[in-house]
């Protein structure tokens, strides 16, 4: 279990998930990076662990971690991710009604505070700050879509689009050629391919060899 060294911050493990609230529902995301499934208590949770995976600075993460508390403050996280630089981070969605609410501005000014002073870092997820919809359906697609696939076939997909005039392909094209497609979505996945995140992915979506991001 990731736990940040906090010597005067208690971690209380939460109760485990058995139904979700009112509105929402349980939802198991299958993780690569945590070999195995991640209970999300909602469907907002579960969106986010598929950026999670894709982020290369993510190394591991846990979805709702266990609660910090000091004194009468409590702190529960959405979730805790380790990054690949050994740094561990919280992460909490901050909904619209709560970032215009004196009291809930006033409670997260404290519990910045609280973490800080233990060297604990923390990032609000924001709505307004958050990937455009689209993008999290193209990477969820994406992701789990490339299940069958592996590093080695996502990199002879990049390979044949490098060897391309211009180094780019349609989608349609690669699976003209006999690309499978969970190796041609791993690959994307994996940012060996760019393509554009933020249209609609089809097989006309041209795509483009190189390691420079997502267009």
């Amino acid at each position: 279990m990731l736990v940040p060294s906090t010597d005067f911050l208690e971690n209380r493990t939460r109760a485990p998930l058995n139904k979700g609230r009112p509105g929402s529902r349980v939802t198991f995301f299958p993780s690569r990076k945590n070999h195995g499934p991640m209970t999300c208590g909602n469907l907002m949770q579960a969106d986010y662990c598929v950026h999670l995976e894709y982020r290369h600075d993510v190394r591991t993460y846990q979805c709702r971690p266990s609660t910090v508390c000091k004194g009468e403050l409590r702190y529960k996280a959405d979730f805790l991710v380790a990054l690949s630089n050994g740094q561990s981070m919280y992460h909490k969605f901050l909904l619209p009604d709560a970032q215009t609410s004196p009291h809930m501005r006033e409670w997260t000014t404290t519990i910045e505070a609280m973490l800080q002073e233990h060297g604990v870092l923390l990032r609000w997820l924001v709505q307004d700050q958050l990937p455009h919809s689209l993008v999290t359906q193209n990477l969820r697609y994406l992701y789990h879509h490339s299940f069958n696939s592996s590093k080695r076939a996502a990199l002879e997909v990049r390979a044949q689009v490098v060897a391309r005039a211009g180094k780019q392909a349609t989608i349609a094209a690669l699976l003209a050629k006999g690309l499978a497609p969970a190796d041609i979505s791993h690959a994307i996945f994996l940012d060996e391919l760019r393509v554009n995140l933020e249209h609609r992915l089809t097989p006309h979506s041209m795509i483009y060899g190189g390691h420079d991001g997502h267009l």
